[in-house]
Parts: C-alpha cells; structure tokens; sequence
C-alpha cells in the first residue's frame, strides 16, 4: 500500500513538472487563437491552401511518381525533396500564424514623437512604419499587409517565415508542375490541341463528357500546381523585391525610400542575421535590427508627405 502510493506520489510530481514546463506553450497558444479574427474569406483561403498543398502532395507521391519512375533510388530522393518542400510550406505558414508581430502587449511612449501618429482605434501613439490592421483589431510593426492564407497580418517580426513560406510553396509548385509534363499528357491521350485544351479548362471538357472522372481529377491538381506557380511565383518576385528595397507594400505605392541601405543590410533587416539558415530550419534563430520603434535611415533628409499620413492611409488595408 505505502509503495503504491509512493509510486503515485512519484508520477503525480513528474506529470506536474512536464505540465509546468507545458504551461508557457499553452498560454502562447491561447493567446494566438484568441489574437486572431478570422473572417470567412480569411477561414476559406486557409483551408483551401492546406487542402491544395496536402493534395497535390499526395497526388505527386502515390500517383506520379510511381508512374514515371521506376528506379528505387530516384523514388526515395523525389518523396524525401517533397516532404522536405511541404514541411518548409507548413512549418513557415504555421510561425507567419504563431509570431505576434503587433503593438499589444508592448508599453508606447505617451510623448507623439516625429514621424510618429495617433492611432485612434488603439488609442495609443504608434511609430514609424506600424499602421492599424481592421481585421486583426490592433496596430502592426512595419506592417505589409494582411495574409489571408495565414488570417493575420504580415510584419516586422513574422515577414522572415512569409518569405520562406512563398519561396517554398512556389518551388514546390513548380517541381510537381515539371513532374506532372510527363504524366498528363499521356493521361490525356497524348500531346495535342484537344490535350492542350482539355488541361486549360478540364471541368467543361468533363462536363460534356471527353474526359471521364479519373483523368479530370488529374488534370485538375496539375493545373491546381500550375497556377500556383504563376501566381505565388508572383507574389514572392513582388515580396523579395521589396524586401531588397527595404520597402513595405504601402512604402512602395508612396514612393517611400527613406529605409533602403543597400541590399545586404536590407536583407538583414528582413531575414535577420542568420537569414541562411532559416531556408533550412524555420525555427533557427535570426535577430532582427529593429525593435519596430525605430529603423536606421539612409543619409537623404527625407520627411514623410502629409497625405502619407491621412487617416485614410493610416487605417489603409493591404491584400
């Protein structure tokens, strides 16, 4: 009796400490999901994102890959790349989600210093570069724009994961866009105009009865890969020129220059430091500059226009 309960005694203070050093996890955790406010186009891009990457995914590895390789070796090195792409996708849009880059939670000064404003639905000063998101309900530093993939804004501090997440999700698109040349064509009978047509728009070619269910499931994820590409491809070009300026997406429809240092500097102000090492593992250290209440400028003695100013530009949605 007494060793049983010495036992208990023994596995209640072990689960104690395992939950203890759980405690802090947790608590971040809720704050994330009570942080966000997810609209229905916000829920709806999510879920279609998760569901179109898992998919393609899946239909890369049980059903081309072994269809057009037959060597062991190459079917390992392909599955192993593909893993290694959709975890990077999942891992990066999971910290853009994770990482609190608003003004909640930090104490701002009540003194409005210089090219700082008032934001009245916080009701607090915000510095340079942080302007007020409707959807999250709270100013963001050096806020970009808001993601509706990951149902919150993209910042200072989570624009690193944005980054990777695009570079990722756009390689990824195009290896399954390559591998997916030299299955669907034969799928679709061959390389002609009626296979040309019938891989730009599969759905009126099944409707009216040319492809049977099967070939317009494949022809759908491989034209799902393909637009992906072309689209996030797009929008990591847009991103990384940007970040190579040292510009947000509003500093750039203002023609704003005044943070560009050059593009080394302008890279570790983005990615960090270790900004090589975050393409490889998404939860590796990589200190930023800036504290987001101030940022070295370059040495043109600018002042930022009025009109960047107005209120509607300072509550100014980015998408």
């Amino acid at each position: 009796m007494r060793f049983g309960q010495a036992l208990l005694r023994i596995v209640y203070q072990h689960t104690k400490i395992k939950w203890f050093k759980l405690a802090p996890l947790f608590l971040e955790l809720k704050t994330m999901f009570f942080r966000w406010r997810i609209t229905f186009s916000d829920g709806f891009s999510f879920a279609f994102l998760i569901t179109a990457v898992t998919s393609v995914f899946f239909f890369e590895l049980l059903i081309v890959l072994p269809k057009i390789e037959e060597r062991f070796f190459m079917k390992l090195f392909h599955a192993v790349n593909g893993f290694f792409i959709v975890l990077s996708i999942l891992s990066n849009l999971f910290m853009v989600m994770w990482v609190n880059t608003s003004t909640k939670k930090v104490i701002l000064p009540s003194v409005l210093k210089p090219l700082w404003h008032f934001c009245a639905a916080c009701e607090a000063n915000a510095p340079p570069r942080t302007f007020h998101c409707d959807k999250c309900n709270s100013c963001i530093f050096k806020r970009d724009h808001h993601c509706a993939f990951a149902g919150c804004c993209v910042g200072l501090k989570n624009m690193r994961y944005f980054i990777v997440f695009l570079f990722y999700l756009t390689i990824g698109c195009l290896y399954a866009s390559i591998y997916n040349m030299y299955f669907i064509w034969e799928a679709l009978g061959g390389f002609s105009l009626f296979s040309v047509a019938a891989h730009i728009v599969p759905f009126v070619f099944w409707l009216f009865g040319y492809l049977n269910f099967l070939v317009f499931i494949y022809t759908m994820h491989s034209v799902l890969a393909l637009v992906g590409f072309l689209f996030v491809g797009n929008l990591l070009v847009f991103h990384v020129q940007n970040m190579l300026r040292n510009q947000t997406t509003f500093e750039k429809n203002h023609n704003i220059k005044e943070y560009d240092l050059g593009w080394r500097k302008n890279l570790v102000a983005c990615l960090g430091t270790n900004y090589f090492k975050i393409f490889i593992y998404p939860f590796s250290e990589s200190p930023i500059p800036s504290d987001g209440l101030s940022f070295p400028t370059n040495k043109i003695q600018y002042t930022v226009p009025q009109h960047v100013l107005t209120e509607n530009n300072l509550r100014q949605r980015h998408f």
